[in-house]
């Protein structure tokens, strides 16, 4: 009869725990969400590397911003290494919301397009980038303010 009871509860809390998930949670509220890529530059091709940001990336992100696709991007160096292929530099991108992320390709085609000038010159724009660098990481946050406490 005592081994009934914790039973009965723990199914009561694994039917319970979906619903208070999608309530949300009391302690914070959710914000933007930014996607943080990890970057590793090659030896040697640090040089191009910071070229092709220059003349390709900040143009493109630039416009991005003005038209409201991102809220925001940085650009971080890292002044450790914990191994040779950590990574040294981050990237982070920041969107509204999970919104944002609808019909994205969409939004940002049109802005790579005419900096780019055709989808043959942006292929090969970043084909040539992988000569510099690997991805280490790429991965979404969502952004949380911390509730008050009552």
């Amino acid at each position: 009869m005592h081994t009934r009871f914790p039973l009965a509860a723990l199914a009561l809390m694994l039917c319970a725990a979906p619903a208070l998930a999608q309530q949300g949670s009391p302690n914070t509220t959710p914000g933007t969400v930014t996607r943080v890529v990890l970057i590793h530059i090659k030896a040697g091709h640090g040089d191009p590397f910071w070229a092709d940001l220059r003349q390709h990336g900040k143009p493109v992100w630039d416009e991005e911003k003005r038209q409201g696709i991102v809220t925001n991007y940085t650009v971080s160096t890292k002044s450790t290494t914990d191994s040779p292929d950590d990574w040294n530099v981050a990237l982070t991108f920041t969107y509204p919301n999970w919104a944002a992320f609808d019909n994205l390709t969409s939004r940002t085609d049109p802005v790579t397009l005419a900096h780019y000038g055709s989808a043959a010159n942006r292929t090969a724009a970043a084909m040539a980038r992988v000569e510099h660098s690997t991805t280490v990481a790429s991965f979404l946050l969502r952004g949380q303010t911390l509730n008050p406490w009552k």
